[in-house]
């Protein structure tokens, strides 16, 4: 009896978690955060209409708690803009910059919860008006914020081999402006990219690939500075404007350490 009990115990536990992570993985997919009877996990009191309401911790705080979203390799948070900001990009209380100054955690997922209609370049724009940060050039014209793990469809169309971040990145190391990134058509999905004696494949889809290469991790376990934008392996899935490592790599590389986190040898 005994044993029957710690058994029905351990398998309710189990079987929460498991209803637990459905709710938490239903929040962050394509169809939206459901936030239906569950105002208590983000806000102190129950918010009325038109207000936002007192949070329970640092909304960017509740926000990391789910999103698994690297901050060293993102649009930095908690500093005080050196511009204006639009109507109806939130500030906290201090003036300081929020992940929900940019998104509305109740907006579509489709539209990537931004608070406008804007995108890409036109939504940086909103606040840098044109004025990009001039330090890194990069960070100029390539118009990301976070670097991000999983399957991100931007081009429901599908038509061109490479995703709109790479596109950007190839539109200036052209030899002539930036230097030059070499490359070559591969099939008819697919580029490879050549320097320095060095090749990686760009343009691919990631899942695809993984079906044909046993030797490739699933993207489910990649890492948070690993991007894929259309779901495809492109110049964004290594580099990262605003990281410090060298050659803007996403992460240290020390040991191949990047690598394998796609290649598990």
């Amino acid at each position: 009896m005994k044993f029957r009990a710690v058994f029905t115990c351990l398998f309710g536990l189990s079987l929460g978690s498991l209803l637990f992570g459905v709710v938490i993985w239903g929040s962050l997919t394509d169809r939206g955060h459901d936030f239906t009877g569950r105002c208590e996990s983000c806000h102190l009191s129950q918010p009325q209409a038109g207000e936002p309401g007192r949070f329970a911790r640092s909304i960017s705080f509740l926000c990391l708690e789910c999103h698994n979203v690297p901050r060293d390799n993102s649009h930095p948070i908690g500093i005080v803009p050196s511009m204006p900001v639009p109507d109806g990009f939130r500030l906290d209380w201090s003036g300081k910059m929020t992940c929900v100054t940019c998104h509305d955690p109740h907006a579509s997922a489709a539209n990537q919860y931004l608070r406008t209609e804007a995108r890409g370049r036109d939504f940086c724009s909103l606040c840098h008006r044109g004025l990009m940060p001039m330090q890194d050039p990069h960070l100029g014209t390539v118009s990301i914020a976070h670097s991000k793990s999983g399957v991100y469809h931007e081009n429901a169309a599908m038509t061109q081999i490479l995703d709109r971040v790479s596109l950007e990145c190839l539109s200036c190391h052209d030899g002539v402006i930036a230097s030059d990134a070499s490359y070559k058509i591969v099939g008819e999905d697919a580029l490879t990219y050549q320097r320095d004696g060095l090749s990686h494949p760009i343009g691919m889809d990631y899942r695809r690939a993984t079906l044909k290469d046993r030797e490739l991790r699933p993207v489910e376990t990649l890492s948070p500075y690993i991007a894929l934008y259309d779901g495809k392996v492109g110049c964004a899935s290594c580099h990262n404007p605003y990281s410090s490592q060298h050659r803007m790599l996403t992460m240290n590389n020390s040991g191949s350490a990047l690598c394998l986190e796609c290649h598990i040898k």
